[in-house]
């Protein structure tokens, strides 16, 4: 079973909510990592809650045949590389250029909102299931064009910009919406890119329940079976799966 875990998870762990044997004493259970993990890591650099090396050596432990998830055109690509070699490669000047333009830049999404002039209560109590065909029904009788065709007409079709823009556009209807702050765009897009990274695992690990939700719409939407539990429900999980394993 291949498992990913969100950035929060790692930090329950360094914070002893959780230990990293509940997680390598799974038997069948291959942890992988990412470079949305590093990227993330590099932007608390300075922070000092956060032990660079810590957290360096805690996905060492997780992920011990170093299973990095790159990005590809339309799926993440699988290599063996070591976590420090991967931080090494990932410090660079464009990395932080990145970030800020994302975090300083225009919100094209509120304008598309705007356009599609949704109520902030529409999607209240509405399933993960069906809110991107929901906002596709609106995007129709706004804009006269399909969410996909409207998609493929932009840059954002392939790959990891795709989950960007489910991610912004569920953000932009006010689905379980993020509050915005200075460091919300940024987050968001790394929400978008640990959702893309786990499409190729069995299980997505999250204990953010907003990137839960979100990432449920957008694994429906676009057919992504990989199942999204938070750490608890990952326990679980693996806890009635060694019973049943057992009873075999």
């Amino acid at each position: 079973m291949k498992v990913y875990m969100d950035n929060n998870v790692l930090v329950d762990i360094e914070a002893v909510k959780y230990s990293v044997e509940d997680f390598t004493e799974m038997s069948g259970a291959t942890y992988y990592y990412s470079d949305a993990h590093i990227n993330e890591l590099l932007e608390a650099k300075g922070n000092p809650k956060v032990s660079q090396g810590g957290r360096l050596s805690l996905i060492s432990q997780l992920c011990r045949c170093n299973n990095i998830l790159t990005g590809g055109f339309e799926a993440p690509e699988i290599y063996e590389k070591e976590p420090e070699e991967m931080y090494r490669l990932c410090d660079t000047p464009m990395r932080a250029f990145i970030a800020k333009q994302v975090n300083t830049g225009d919100d094209l999404f509120m304008k598309l909102r705007e356009k599609l002039d949704f109520d902030s209560t529409i999607f209240n109590n509405v399933s993960p299931e069906i809110v991107l065909e929901m906002i596709n029904e609106r995007i129709k009788q706004k804009l006269n064009i399909d969410l996909m065709t409207y998609l493929k007409a932009t840059e954002a079709f392939g790959g990891k910009p795709l989950y960007h823009t489910l991610f912004n556009l569920i953000d932009s209807a006010n689905y379980w919406g993020d509050k915005k702050t200075s460091h919300s765009n940024i987050a968001r897009l790394y929400d978008a890119a640990h959702a893309y990274f786990a499409q190729v695992c069995d299980v997505l690990v999250t204990n953010d329940k907003r990137m839960r939700a979100k990432t449920k719409a957008v694994y429906t939407f676009l057919g992504v079976k990989t199942r999204v539990l938070s750490t608890d429900e990952y326990l679980r999980y693996n806890a009635r799966r060694k019973m049943e394993d057992t009873m075999q």
